[in-house]
């Protein structure tokens, strides 16, 4: 009698313990597993310190100096590409797309709070610039309508990919392109033909007084010349004249 009153003792607390086990991996923390079956489209961010930073595509450092040497923080690691769990929770030393080991340094005139920079010598300017996303809507409004055309000292055009300008735009030059892309007709239905290959795309740079300059890109798909002032613009195609490259024949 004894001998069964073990056996069902035993069995017993078996069942407890795999029912607790099911309990607890049916209601565990999940977050912080990488692995999953989604297919997640990063921003392009990178959380230290306790604060998150998004990527500033739209700003060029007018000064690259203005980088220090103050290291803000160190990317311990990269989710893009790796984490497919859409339940992961970031933390603290994750980035979307800079590698493991990335420093990212302080930037004279910002707190570290506010704006940090990573190099990156495919940019312009040569960083890749990072803004704490509570900060970022202190910045000024930075699409085309908000840029302070009145203030602005020249334009540099860069081809795509290319981190040095092949054309400077001043005086006459700079006001006949601001015209031009002021007076951008908005298509946003309009489908860039590619049926020839890719429109060639370049980058515009906006120079003002303030330490980061504007930037934005133009597209010339053969038929068109376009860009996003906000939705697609389709601009005069004389502009053609101020974006050739004055080296090439």
């Amino acid at each position: 009698m004894q001998k069964y009153a073990v056996i069902f003792c035993s069995s017993l607390l078996l069942i407890l313990g795999l029912g607790a086990f099911t309990y607890w991996a049916l209601t565990r923390d999940n977050s912080q597993s990488i692995k999953g079956n989604a297919v997640i489209d990063w921003v392009d961010f990178v959380k230290l310190n306790g604060h998150t930073y998004t990527g500033l595509y739209d700003g060029v450092l007018v000064n690259p100096d203005d980088v220090t040497d103050a290291v803000a923080g160190k990317v311990k690691f990269k989710v893009g590409d790796v984490v497919s769990n859409p339940d992961y929770r970031t933390k603290e030393g994750d980035a979307a797309f800079l590698a493991i080991g990335t420093q990212l340094y302080e930037v004279k005139g910002y707190k570290p709070e506010e704006l940090i920079a990573a190099e990156d010598k495919t940019r312009i300017g040569g960083y890749r610039l990072y803004v704490e996303d509570s900060y970022y809507k202190t910045l000024n409004r930075r699409s085309f309508k908000d840029l302070p055309m009145d203030k602005v000292s020249k334009i540099e055009l860069y081809k795509k990919d290319d981190t040095a300008p092949y054309r400077t735009l001043v005086n006459q030059e700079q006001s006949d392109f601001i015209h031009l892309l002021k007076s951008g007709e908005y298509k946003p239905a309009y489908t860039p033909n590619t049926q020839n290959g890719d429109p060639d795309y370049y980058y515009m740079i906006f120079y003002t007084d303030e330490p980061i300059a504007y930037s934005f890109s133009i597209a010339d798909d053969g038929d068109h010349v376009f860009f996003y002032p906000w939705d697609l613009a389709l601009v005069d195609n004389r502009i053609r004249t101020l974006l050739a490259d004055s080296n090439e024949s």
